[in-house]
């Protein structure tokens, strides 16, 4: 499946999601811990990996093909990170090419911290991509058992680099622990470039501390080689703006993903 990882190296299976099966369905949840929080609040492209995941291991049922994502949407509320946050998730569309779900993130007692919608497209696997893993959904729950945790805050974490806050740009090495199976950078790792940018544009034209609350993200090319480096635009003259994200692949001088994202200020 396309979002199963090397547990041993990748980024993405440390977040410390964890998987159940309830009533014949997957249902995925988080205990946040400080690496994956900003100023207290999950992460938005760590809301984005439950989304992704949940949604693309469900509708990830053909072996001679990938399932990978088109277009992700992403609001959250930016609130204390709760005890715990699960899945709710809904099928929108299973079809031959294209698929598509939204998935509800809650608290245990079901309060609503965000909601998302995601895409995906098949592509048939060439022979010369690496081999898809063969993976029955009934093992899912062994491979996402939370055991793998980050030692330091998720960017940090992933090599993202500040070149220039005020412009929002940064720059990612593209690496194995980045990647997924198709061998192109991992989407919600994608999320978090993005995310990245646009908080440290708002946090230093602003000089506060911003929280990316929404995300709209569309997957345009794979990645390759790498680096991956973003160039940020604010629509609008205050925080709260929309900032435009694009990331580009500079070993193929190419535009991989369009972004809009939306940061909120958190107070003291």
């Amino acid at each position: 499946m396309t979002d199963l990882f090397n547990h041993s190296v990748s980024i993405p299976a440390r977040l410390g999601v964890t998987a159940e099966f309830v009533d014949g369905e997957l249902l995925m949840q988080l205990r946040p811990r400080p690496e994956v929080l900003r100023f207290g609040v999950v992460r938005a492209s760590v809301i984005s990996f439950m989304i992704d995941a949940v949604a693309g291991i469900v509708l990830d049922d053909d072996p001679e093909a990938w399932s990978l994502t088109t277009d992700m949407t992403v609001r959250m509320r930016p609130v204390p990170a709760p005890d715990c946050l699960r899945t709710q998730t809904t099928i929108l569309r299973r079809g031959r090419r294209t698929s598509a779900a939204m998935v509800d993130i809650v608290t245990d007692k079901g309060e609503p911290v965000a909601s998302g919608a995601i895409g995906f497209a098949r592509v048939s696997r060439r022979a010369t991509d690496p081999p898809k893993p063969k993976v029955s959904l009934e093992r899912i729950t062994a491979l996402f058992d939370g055991s793998s945790v980050l030692s330091q805050p998720l960017d940090e974490e992933a090599g993202i680099v500040v070149v220039d806050a005020r412009q929002g740009t940064v720059e990612v090495p593209v690496t194995p622990a980045l990647r997924n199976p198709a061998g192109t950078l991992q989407g919600a790792m994608v999320a978090l470039v993005a995310e990245v940018a646009a908080e440290e544009l708002v946090s230093a034209r602003f000089g506060i501390d911003a929280v990316v609350t929404d995300l709209d993200l569309r997957y345009l090319a794979q990645t390759g080689a790498g680096p991956v480096r973003s160039r940020c635009r604010l629509l609008g003259d205050g925080p709260d703006a929309p900032v435009q994200v694009e990331l580009f692949d500079i070993s193929a001088e190419r535009l991989t993903t369009l972004v809009y994202a939306r940061a909120a200020a958190m107070h003291s």
